[in-house]
């Protein structure tokens, strides 16, 4: 599947298994690691949030657990439907907003919001600057924003084992055959840099998931003990998630 409209159908075909799908097992401990390292700065976050590319809402709902209003947006209506699904009984209802709408063309107001999540989905972007610029737009001054992209070094790799082209990534679900979609990595620096062009002092660049993209073939226990040493160690080389945190400069 080719660029944006390619990316918005695959997760429209995956919707309504991707919280579960076992073809998804990477996926999942990805956003284990993540979660942990973006843990401490969750308490940091304010109303109003804008969450780009919440998917079926995994941060979303947490922080509207915590009374925080989030603007959860997504490219895909699919996801958003399930995110809407979810909300259903779980009493926090009023302070969650879905728009469908793209991450490199934000509908909204210069400085709308206090804070911004991008995870898992920077690395879907064609125009990652104009996204970056658009994050800078709709930011205050001083608020939070957290980005994760995938280390493009270990998705080369993937790519040289698997003989796939240089700007596209394997899935498979239960709902889908084997595709290709467009998403390109980054490393923590690149983004920082970018963030600094963009108006943004970067505040810290995290590391996780450091055994990369074969922590599938590694059991859970050994994977666990081993994640805890490497991000003692600090090791961003061997980590396939990079995580950036900064804050809006005044404007």
């Amino acid at each position: 599947m080719e660029g944006k409209d390619g990316v918005r159908r695959l997760y429209d075909d995956l919707a309504e298994v991707y919280d579960h799908s076992r073809f998804l097992y990477l996926t999942r401990r990805l956003e284990r690691c993540e979660e942990k390292v973006l843990r401490e700065w969750f308490d940091k976050l304010e109303s109003p949030m804008l969450d780009v590319g919440c998917g079926s809402g995994r941060y979303s709902l947490r922080l509207a657990d915590r009374g925080v209003e989030v603007v959860s947006m997504d490219l895909s209506l699919r996801m958003l439907k399930v995110l809407l699904r979810k909300l259903e009984g779980r009493g926090v209802r009023e302070n969650v907003h879905a728009i469908l709408a793209d991450g490199e063309n934000l509908p909204f107001r210069d400085s709308s919001f206090r804070g911004l999540l991008c995870t898992l989905t920077f690395d879907h972007f064609q125009e990652p600057e104009k996204a970056v610029s658009e994050f800078s737009r709709v930011l205050r001054s001083g608020g939070l924003c957290m980005i994760s992209t995938l280390n493009e070094e270990h998705l080369k790799l993937v790519r040289r084992l698997l003989r796939i082209p240089a700007d596209k990534i394997p899935f498979l679900g239960e709902s889908i055959p084997p595709t290709l979609i467009y998403e390109v990595g980054h490393t923590g620096l690149e983004l920082q840099e970018l963030l600094f062009a963009n108006g943004f002092k970067p505040v810290k660049l995290m590391g996780c998931c450091h055994w990369g993209l074969f922590t599938p073939f590694i059991p859970e226990p050994m994977f666990k003990l081993l994640e805890r040493l490497l991000v003692k160690l600090k090791s961003m080389r061997h980590a396939a998630l990079h995580v950036v945190v900064a804050k809006r400069s005044p404007k």
